[in-house]
């Protein structure tokens, strides 16, 4: 089945082709991971605390809603700045709870939604981010980098290593990813997480090396003593030795817990779009999408298809948080395309295939109301149904939970009610 355009004439095609893009006819119910993002950084999807009471019962709506909607899967956002919404040796407890990054809750927050999703046979992945410790530009709060990391809990291991802590352009405070030290304390914290709780996963998503580049002037020195030809592959190495050194630590459990990463939907660019332009983005194996697209190799200098080829994680889960019809108008009015979701669905596919890795493809319901594609309610169900023309796609993660409860405007009410007549029963996860 073909799919109409929303905003333009004909249907939508594949990016640079006249070629229509096509869908199942008939969605069919089947055993996969139908997950959704918990975002607990900036209280995205998690209020502050009031009460104990109160906070648990809150908890216990997200469990509802997940079977109101017959998701199997919570990714939950346990390490969002360097700290912890669960009861650990290594970092404070978060600020999200009760607005003071250390003040123990008064329960284990995490502890008490892994409990609850169990009796309710929903799986939990506990979602890590590695490196952030805080979301907010020390420029805007007029503090120095040594005055803020004072105003953290006095176990932070950023207050306590501040000589391993650098900023951002934007004047955002990360953990040096070139720290064999941090490296240790990350894949410690998330052994941690996998030996005190019952998780099916532990999760990273897209943050590695900021979106904005950092500011580091040490970094030169450290980058010719490692050996490395160029600044670029000494910073995805960086990552890779996090990367595997976690695969490593979760090696030694009992029982097994998956390693899951989620990253920016485009990993690196098919070489026959550079149209002339050189750069680490562009791969003669890469997807099918406009050259000045971003991409988490060289942006964010994370190398996932490495990671899938060593099988040093389980599962990845691009966010493929594009439109079916991403369209963009320049300044003559003509229309062009950047990248497409069935195109990134498809090269994921071919990439899960070659390594052997399980593949989940990441949603984003929140842009419903927004643009092109996204003003049709049939969006999400038509991504559902293209996932269903690629036999490896093992299920969908959606970004984020409180989506799935604000009507934040008409189309995403009626497109979660479409979500609602394809999704009518319980299915096991993959």
């Amino acid at each position: 089945m073909k799919v109409k355009r929303k905003c333009y004439e004909g249907y939508v095609n594949y990016y640079g082709t006249d070629t229509p893009i096509e869908v199942v006819d008939n969605y069919k119910e089947k055993d996969e991971l139908r997950g959704v993002w918990f975002s607990t950084v900036g209280n995205i999807d998690i209020p502050k605390m009031e009460s104990i009471e109160s906070y648990k019962a809150y908890l216990d709506g997200v469990i509802e809603k997940c079977k109101e909607y017959h998701l199997n899967t919570v990714v939950f956002q346990v390490r969002p700045t360097s700290d912890a919404l669960y009861k650990s040796e290594l970092n404070p407890w978060s600020s999200v709870l009760t607005g003071e990054q250390g003040k123990d809750p008064g329960f284990d927050v995490f502890g008490y939604f892994c409990d609850k999703a169990k009796a309710n046979n929903i799986s939990v992945h506990a979602w890590i981010n590695p490196y952030r410790i805080s979301g907010v530009k020390l420029d805007d709060i007029n503090l120095t980098k040594d005055e803020y990391l004072d105003t953290l809990a006095p176990n932070n291991f950023a207050r306590l290593r501040k000589d391993l802590v650098i900023m951002s352009r934007d004047s955002k405070l990360i953990l040096d990813p070139a720290s064999k030290e941090v490296m240790e304390f990350v894949s410690d914290s998330v052994l941690e997480i996998a030996k005190n709780y019952d998780v099916k996963a532990v999760h990273i998503d897209d943050y590695f090396y900021p979106y904005d580049p950092i500011r580091d002037p040490d970094e030169y020195k450290k980058y010719k003593d490692s050996g490395y030809t160029n600044l670029s592959d000494f910073r995805r190495g960086n990552v890779d030795k996090m990367i595997e050194m976690i695969h490593n630590k979760l090696n030694t459990l009992p029982k097994k817990v998956e390693f899951g990463i989620s990253p920016f939907g485009i990993f690196r660019t098919n070489t026959k779009y550079a149209d002339g332009k050189t750069g680490g983005k562009f791969w003669d194996k890469g997807s099918n999408n406009h050259e000045s697209c971003l991409s988490c190799y060289e942006a964010l200098y994370a190398d996932v298809y490495k990671w899938m080829e060593n099988k040093w994680i389980d599962y990845v889960t691009p966010q493929n948080y594009f439109d079916l019809d991403n369209t963009k108008i320049d300044k003559d009015g003509n229309e062009y395309w950047q990248v497409r979701y069935a195109d990134l669905a498809d090269w994921w596919s071919w990439a899960c295939k070659e390594t052997g890795c399980k593949l989940y493809m990441g949603q984003g319901i929140y842009r419903y109301g927004s643009v092109n594609n996204w003003l049709d309610p049939e969006e999400v169900p038509n991504q559902l149904k293209y996932n269903q023309t690629l036999p490896n796609v093992s299920g969908t993660m959606f970004f984020t939970y409180s989506d799935f409860v604000k009507d934040k405007n008409d189309v995403i009410v009626e497109g979660r009610k479409l979500l609602k007549k394809m999704w009518t029963k319980d299915v096991k996860e993959i």
